[in-house]
């Protein structure tokens, strides 16, 4: 085979397998997406609830609020871990669990200090932080839904958002979890 055959062949090669690449990639949701999984346990149970992020922009911060309300049953959010999460290195994150709000908030910015850079999350898909409930002993069996939602405060917007590396808000949404109890 002659030189400049082999070379068109190799480079014909590598742009098929990076087109198949970004094929295989494709998003699984339209836009950059928060993603609950959806979990069932038992009254009198510890369990985690799992958040995801699909992003198909580089991300320089996010907050993500999560109700997880229901009238007839009764969880309480103990904690939340970043341990294995796509945004656990970045400089600066943020969580809050008010007490008998049913609320967990979180955050992430990847640099807040000007002398420092901490690179910002580049798009792909995967653990974003863990929520652990427990579920009473008495607890009813039903759904609760985790949902987005806004947290009033008179001065900071704690408002689900996700935002690119000049501070733009990207195109985002929010897939809602559930956690089933069931005896």
């Amino acid at each position: 085979m002659k030189p400049v055959v082999c070379v068109t062949l190799a480079l014909l090669v590598l742009v098929g397998s990076s087109l198949a690449g970004q094929d295989s990639t494709k998003a699984k949701y339209d836009n950059s997406t928060v993603y609950l999984e959806k979990v069932t346990a038992k009254p009198g149970e510890h369990f985690a609830v799992k958040v995801y992020l699909f992003n198909t922009d580089t991300l320089a911060g996010l907050q993500v609020p999560i109700f997880y309300r229901a009238e007839n049953i009764n969880l309480y959010c103990d904690s939340l871990s970043l341990l294995g999460s796509r945004c656990e290195y970045m400089m600066f994150n943020d969580v809050k669990i008010p007490e008998g709000d049913k609320i967990v908030y979180f955050s992430f910015i990847n640099t807040i200090d000007p002398k420092q850079f901490i690179d910002p999350l580049p798009p792909g898909d995967g653990l974003l932080a863990t929520i652990y409930f427990t579920a009473p002993k008495d607890s009813k069996e039903g759904e609760v839904k985790l949902a987005r939602g806004m947290i009033e405060h008179p001065h900071i917007s704690y408002t689900f958002a996700l935002w690119d590396k000049i501070g733009g808000e990207v195109n985002s949404t929010f897939e809602d979890g559930i956690i089933t109890i069931k005896k």
